[in-house]
């Protein structure tokens, strides 16, 4: 998952909560804000909670971690730097993605803590931004970039040329499969089939193998009959043993390479180091993540003040919602899903001037907005389609009960 969250259960209502805010190191004479301190299962990346306790998931001890987001680039992910620029190694440029931040001593390997402080010389710590499993979230190679059900592996599909459909498959770190793991992959893409509603299956009519290149980087079919647009579904066995998954995909246009700039004027504007915080502890975390970014929160909701201010602007989210998946845009359908859950949230303390009748009503359609909200987080992710038009229609059912127990026009 992207994005910093949890999911709780109390008084009956289910809350997702976005972390905020943070604590301030002083150097210099300088006040710089630090990331806050979140709580995440070591197992589990993607559970991060705002308290200790246990992982919902396997029931481990949760262990503290700073998160916040630095410019890497999305082939060599070593390769960080505090703002834009070009990889110094092969020219991409650099994409933001989220990181755990720790300090180290430079001239005593093995020391890593979580606040910044002084070496056991006497000098002061330096920060390291290390890349967060499931951290990297952006396309290599001008893609559609989705996360596979296991929560571990991840895919890319583009559309390099006219009849062409490739493949990138790559670990939870957004590294490409060795060579050896891609040949294990069984895959074809289909662009027809037949959808059964009563018994919510599907069956290939027009299919293609997805075969390894000859370096074995990729995975490719040769498509016909694919004019532009083009939707198409990369359906997968990532182990022999493993279940397949679904991805599905939309070409507007042929898919493009990033540029890249040449290696000397990469070099003068990003830098490899393992931190760019230099000397300075506190350096380097000034940057608020961008809303934009994969693996970056969206900027804090603005909440209009009066009740139907806010549902106008929550009918405003669902339609772009609607928009964003009828092009096949799942990747971005968490945006205006978390802005809806916000303003969902910032409807609770109007129920209080409903009649009881309303109020009744309104309670349990506000829950179910803000689960959907999530699962259309979670399913935007993995790139499903049926599952993330599933998720769409209940979501967009519950913000028509919404608007019709708060008086507005579902």
């Amino acid at each position: 998952m992207r994005r910093i969250q949890t999911l709780g259960l109390g008084a009956g209502a289910l809350l997702v909560l976005i972390l905020a805010g943070g604590v301030s190191a002083q150097r210099g004479g300088q006040v710089r804000q630090l990331p806050p301190v979140s709580m995440t299962c070591p197992m589990h990346p993607d559970v991060i909670e705002s308290r200790p306790g246990n992982c919902p998931v396997c029931r481990m001890s949760l262990v503290p971690v700073r998160l916040d987001t630095s410019w890497i680039c999305p082939i060599h992910t070593h390769t960080t730097s505090d703002k834009a620029g070009s990889c110094p190694i092969c020219g991409r440029p650099l994409v933001e993605a989220r990181v755990a931040v720790t300090y180290t001593c430079s001239a005593q390997p093995g020391i890593d803590r979580l606040d910044p402080g002084t070496c056991p010389d006497g000098s002061p710590t330096v920060a390291r931004r290390t890349l967060r499993p499931h951290g990297n979230h952006n396309p290599q190679h001008g893609g559609q970039f989705f996360m596979a059900a296991d929560n571990w592996h991840h895919v890319e599909g583009t559309y390099p040329r006219a009849g062409v459909f490739r493949l990138y498959v790559y670990d939870d770190y957004a590294r490409p499969l060795s060579a050896a793991n891609l040949r294990k992959v069984a895959a074809r893409v289909v662009t027809e089939e037949r959808y059964d509603a009563k018994t919510r299956t599907t069956t290939d009519i027009k299919s293609f193998p997805l075969r390894p290149s000859r370096d074995a980087a990729y995975l490719e079919a040769r498509v016909t009959g694919a004019a532009l647009p083009s939707e198409m579904t990369a359906k997968i066995k990532i182990k022999p043993e493993s279940p397949e998954y679904r991805f599905d995909f939309t070409f507007a246009a042929v898919t493009r390479e990033p540029p890249r700039a040449t290696v000397a004027a990469a070099r003068s504007t990003s830098t490899n180091r393992p931190s760019s915080a230099g000397a300075n502890p506190a350096a380097a975390l000034t940057a608020s993540p961008d809303p934009a970014a994969q693996g970056a929160l969206p900027a804090a909701t603005p909440i209009p003040e009066t009740m139907p201010e806010i549902l106008a602007h929550l009918n405003a989210r669902n339609v772009e919602i609607r928009n964003l998946i009828r092009d096949g845009n799942f990747a971005a359908v968490w945006v205006p899903a978390f802005q809806a859950k916000d303003l969902a949230v910032a409807l609770e303390p109007h129920i209080g001037h409903l009649s009881p009748a309303a109020r009744e009503a309104a309670e349990p359609a506000l829950q179910r907005l803000v689960r959907f909200a999530w699962l259309l987080d979670a399913f935007g992710d993995l790139g499903n389609r049926q599952q993330v038009e599933d998720a769409y229609a209940a979501f967009a059912r519950a913000a028509s009960d919404v608007a019709k127990a708060f008086g507005g026009t579902p």
